[in-house]
């Protein structure tokens, strides 16, 4: 039986998760589980599931989830769960926990690092970072100090990023890593660190001037974050490129940007080819072109300094059939960039953006590095959903009953078309496959629209270990939407006015059902999982939209199924629905026109609108897709509708 905390919570037996019950059940085992083989009072856990306002009930309740788990995780007569004064202890080997056998590997790395052993040691670290499949313990969360603890193993991880690069660069592979660096930087402005190591793979790539300019982003980030200049170690670096410092071009120069004393200053090497570990020393003596291009170096990189601060306070203008980046903390429109016509559904990557476009019948990949957008077409029929996980591998499903998936390319420096040459088809039982999710190890798929009545009520489960379906439901209704989320599959049904939703965990013998509401709510257009909640998106009156069908956003809770808010946002067409960055985000069409679209931004626990934030234009563009991170929420923008059922 393995435990997994680095990611999504799962126990794994014989290939396959366990079912481990609602959301408190959970809770529990998850603070077990940061504290295995470890004793954990009865108070603690009380904390953890509860916070400041404990039920007069904790503590039994807390026994009887304890009760549950030892169900679950007995065999043979073994209880993992030992029970002391006042607390618990759950037995685990360490080769057992995804964490133990991850920090095991990262001392290992770092032994090897410490001898100068960097190849062995690279390839330590990154067996250590494939054990994470997420955010620690995503879809959970903790009330007390377990957040601290969750947060320390996140941390961990990007340390342990950071640590495989620097041996990725000991080794001369700059080129190899710029791609991931522009990734973690976007995701952590404010660490010098990844700075610094940005800047030395560029100019180490022979772009000095893009070095440069990634020094100046820096320094404006720290300035306009915290009021404060780079560090000195950053500042030394700066200097170094300016200058062209031979130490720059040896290992040891990882050391002299990462804090640590700088390297001595060794002698300028003569014009032959030096190796120093197996990394070619490429730069000479300084002549006068050289110093020349080193003034315009200086120059350029102030002048795009300036050019950013004028580009900062514009705004881009949206076209249609474009992917619009907002800033989730300013609500303003960042980036547009131009995708497939009609583009709906997004799936996020950690390297990309990728679409799916109704219209052409294509899905676009859009390069958060070089800003390039590739296209493929040739799916079946034509491409409806698209879900993608953390390492950049990408599902999307046909209205022929085929999965097509896009694994994640190596090597090279082109990076799209290496993606989709790629590919495996999964194919699925008829009707057909329409909208899907990712989680759990699984991807979970319900039909598509252009089915016989009756043939639109099914889910079918894929594991994605084998490549094939593995289970399928009969629901009750047809389905509509669906999301993966706190530890189990979403999706919303319909029939005869009444609207369901639906909630499948991996191991469940069969799905649990609630009722949207008493409101001839008939079934739900959008549904997201993340901010505590599961949100829903209703459709309006006799299953229309806009402002003569007033529609609904529903939020549910995850444990007990219970509806805890109706927010009715009247006079709009609600279309799309994101949960993430703190707050939930609506792609919607005004009261005054349908095709003069918004994005509505929500605070999850009061329900009150936080901004409304114009996209799209009143003639031509309206807004069919959203997704969101903490960073960013995007969204797509099409050239007339979202009618997803249009051939």
């Amino acid at each position: 039986m393995d435990f997994r905390i680095l990611g999504p919570l799962e126990v794994i037996e014989d290939g396959r998760p366990l079912a481990l019950g609602r959301l408190k059940e959970r809770l529990v085992l998850a603070v077990l589980l940061l504290h295995a083989n470890e004793f954990v009072s009865r108070e603690r856990l009380i904390d953890e599931l509860w916070g400041v306002s404990p039920p007069a009930t904790a503590r039994k309740a807390v026994n009887v989830y304890i009760s549950k788990l030892r169900r679950t995780l007995a065999r043979n007569g073994h209880d993992p769960i030992a029970t002391t004064d006042g607390g618990y202890r759950l037995v685990v080997d360490p080769d057992l926990l995804d964490a133990d056998r991850m920090r095991s590997l990262v001392a290992r790395a770092r032994a090897r690092m410490a001898d100068g052993e960097s190849e062995t040691a690279s390839r330590l670290l990154q067996e250590a970072l494939a054990f994470w499949r997420g955010p620690t313990l995503a879809g959970l969360a903790l009330e007390s100090f377990g957040r601290d603890e969750v947060a320390q193993l996140d941390e961990l991880r990007l340390t342990v990023f950071m640590d495989r690069i620097d041996c990725d660069l000991a080794q001369g592979r700059h080129e190899q890593v710029l791609g991931e660096l522009h990734v973690l930087v976007r995701e952590h402005p404010l660490r010098e660190r990844l700075r610094a190591q940005q800047m030395l793979a560029l100019y180490r790539a022979d772009r000095q001037a893009d070095a440069l300019d990634a020094y100046q982003h820096a320094r404006h980030d720290l300035m306009d974050e915290l009021g404060i200049e780079p560090s000195e170690s950053l500042q030394r670096l700066q200097q170094g490129i300016l200058r062209h410092d031979p130490a720059l071009e040896a290992p040891a120069g990882t050391a002299g940007v990462n804090g640590l004393a700088p390297p001595p200053v060794t002698p300028l090497p003569t014009p032959t080819a030096d190796v120093v570990h197996g990394v070619s020393s490429r730069r000479f003596r300084p002549r006068r072109w050289q110093l020349a291009l080193a003034a315009l170096v200086i120059l350029a990189a102030a002048t795009s300094a300036a050019i950013l601060s004028t580009r900062a306070g514009a705004t881009p203008h949206v076209v249609p059939n474009s992917l619009v980046r907002l800033d989730p903390r300013s609500g303003k429109i960042v980036s547009v960039t131009p995708v497939g016509v009609e583009p709906g559904p997004i799936a996020v990557t950690p390297s990309a953006i990728w679409t799916v476009n109704f219209g052409a019948r294509t899905v676009s990949r859009y390069d958060l590095r070089t800003h390039s957008v590739d296209q493929k077409g040739g799916f079946p029929i034509r491409p409806y959903g698209i879900a993608a996980d953390h390492d950049g591998n990408v599902w999307v499903s046909s209205e022929a009953s085929v999965i097509t998936r896009i694994a994640r390319g190596s090597g090279g420096t082109s990076a799209g078309p290496l993606y989709f040459s790629h590919t495996q088809i999964i194919r699925l039982p008829r009707p057909g496959a329409g909208s899907l999710a990712l989680g759990g190890g699984y991807l979970w798929v319900i039909v598509g629209p252009h089915t016989a009545p009756g043939d639109n009520n099914r889910l079918t489960q894929v594991s994605l270990a084998h490549g094939q379906p593995v289970r399928s439901w009969q629901l009750k209704g047809d389905t509509g939407a669906i999301a993966f989320g706190d530890s189990a599959a979403w999706v919303t049904t319909g029939y005869a006015g009444v609207g369901l939703l639906n909630v499948i965990r991996p191991g469940a013998q069969r799905p649990e059902s609630v009722r949207l509401g008493n409101d001839n709510l008939s079934g739900a257009l959008a549904i997201s999982v993340g901010e505590g909640g599961v949100w829903v998106i209703t459709w309006g009156t006799n299953g229309g939209i806009g402002p003569g069908s007033p529609q609904a956003l529903l939020e549910f809770d995850p444990d007990t199924l219970q509806r805890v808010k109706r927010i009715p946002i009247n006079g709009r067409g609600l279309w799309a629905l994101a949960a993430g960055g703190g707050s939930i985000w609506v792609a919607a069409a005004s009261n005054s026109s349908p095709l003069n679209s918004s994005v509505i931004q929500l605070d999850p626990r009061s329900g009150r609108i936080i901004r409304t934030i114009p996209v799209g234009s009143p003639n031509h563009a309206i807004t069919c897709g959203i997704a969101a991170t903490n960073d960013a929420v995007w969204v797509t923008v099409g050239d007339a509708n979202c009618d997803l059922n249009r051939e």
